[in-house]
Parts: C-alpha cells; structure tokens; sequence
C-alpha cells in the first residue's frame, strides 16, 4: 500500500551543511566513522531543521519526534554523503529520506 504522505523538499540549509564540516573539522581529521556520525547529529540541527518544515503533515502520519529520528538514522550516511563528502545532491538527499519516512508512515 502507498502512503498518501506528501512531503515537499525544503529549502537546502546550506548554513547547516557548513555547520556539519566545521564540527567534522574540529573533532579530528582521521577518517573514523564515529566522528563523521557525530558531526552529522551535533546538536540535531539538520534533523530540527526537516521536521520544523514537516511537522503537520508528519505528526498526522503517526511520528513523533522520537520516530522522526529514528527514520533519519538509518540516513546518516546518506547526510555524510551530502554535508561532508558532497557525494549526494541535497534532492537526492531528501527524496531517500521521504521514501523511508513513507515506509514507516501509519497512514
């Protein structure tokens, strides 16, 4: 069954991206991935910054906050992939994303 859920792709937050490198930068410069994993999620302004834009529609899909967080960790790769590497297009980025959240949406 498809989920009606619609989800527009917001604005990219290329404040946030430069947030994300800058953290990246002063934790380290090995290649570890727990440090990618942490500039990524520092102070949770990339994902603040979906669900301040998504919020309505995501709340009448059953998430919460705490399920919104959820979904997105199994994207953090995909983020590194668009902060940190610029491997991802941001499109790319948040089309991966509404297709999980559609996944696991309750409507």
């Amino acid at each position: 069954m498809v989920t009606k859920i619609t989800l527009d792709i917001p604005e990219e937050p290329i404040n946030i991206r430069e947030f994300i490198k800058n953290m990246r930068k002063g934790l380290s410069g090995s290649r570890n991935i727990n440090y990618d994993s942490l500039a990524v999620w520092a102070f949770n302004k990339f994902p603040k910054y979906l669900w301040e834009s998504w919020e309505s529609e995501l709340r009448e899909h059953g998430y919460t906050w705490q399920k919104f967080l959820r979904v997105l960790k199994l994207h953090t790769n995909d983020i590194v992939m668009w902060a940190l590497t610029e491997e991802l297009s941001w499109e790319a980025l948040i089309r991966r994303i509404i297709s999980t959240l559609k996944r696991y949406s309750e409507r």
